[in-house]
């Protein structure tokens, strides 16, 4: 059997495995998508897979994979629920270190139960860019993200022009994840997330609020903290003057532990 425990982090869910408990087909295409399956899995976003840390300094390696089976960089909602898992397996308070593909990240359970996690500096690898009539820009925030303001946010323009932008030749061969987003006050955005490799509007995506973010406050008016109102619920992106310094807060619940049968 496979040990895996089911979270989400504001509707953003995910199974998470470790390595060391694990055969390796966990690391598989055809696993992953069965395994992340809303009708005949587990059902998630994607699939997360804690490794022992290859460096030291380091608690853990973490591995993301959305639920078509393809390996992303990062994810921030994610992450803050493998910091969870780890903090309750391993008992563990205090400073977490991870190692992602985007890099080396530090995070930290709180008292509230809600986890803060540092963000590497997000930045902008396109000037404004007009992609299927919305302008924005593309934003490396530890994935890739098109941020892009608009006056009237709802579900329907996401997932409408989600799919095209996501795949649009501009971002081209990797794809981005699509961040419509709406200001509503210097403290606060609304944003929704089309996400590729789900391939679907997602309920949140936080490294995707902290692209709109990073974009709404470079288009001015906008002050640290923000409030993030993503249909699964609330995230807080904190930033200094330069954005070197970036942290994304939210709650990353853990919900259920079971197992997988190994021929699963």
């Amino acid at each position: 059997m496979i040990p895996f425990t089911k979270a989400h982090g504001v509707g953003n869910d995910f199974v998470i495995f470790e390595s060391e408990a694990s055969p390796g087909i966990i690391r598989e295409a055809e696993f992953i998508q069965r395994v992340c399956d809303r009708h005949k899995g587990v059902g998630a976003d994607g699939v997360l897979i804690l490794s022992p840390a290859e460096e030291a300094g380091i608690d853990f390696q973490l591995n993301y994979y959305n639920s078509d089976g393809s390996w992303e960089t990062f994810c921030a909602n994610g992450s803050r629920c493998a910091v969870a898992f780890y903090v309750r397996q391993h008992g563990r308070s205090g400073r977490i270190v991870l190692q992602t593909g985007a890099g080396v990240h530090e995070a930290e359970l709180l008292p509230d139960g809600l986890v803060r996690l540092q963000i590497l500096a997000p930045r902008h690898v396109s000037d404004v860019l007009e992609v299927d009539g919305f302008r924005g820009r593309h934003v490396d925030s530890g994935a890739p993200h098109f941020a892009i303001e608009v006056d009237d946010l709802t579900a329907e323009t996401a997932a409408g022009y989600g799919p095209q932008i996501r795949s649009h030749e501009a971002f081209q061969p990797r794809g981005v994840n699509v961040n419509f987003f709406q200001r509503l006050d210097a403290h606060t955005i609304r944003v929704i997330t089309y996400e590729k490799g789900v391939e679907s509007v997602v309920l949140s995506c936080a490294s995707g609020s902290t692209a709109a973010c990073f974009e709404a406050a470079s288009l001015g008016g906008m002050e640290s903290p923000i409030k993030v109102l993503n249909p699964g619920g609330e995230l807080v992106v904190g930033f200094d003057a330069d954005w070197e310094h970036v942290t994304v807060t939210g709650p990353a619940e853990l919900v259920f532990d079971s197992e997988l049968p190994d021929d699963f």
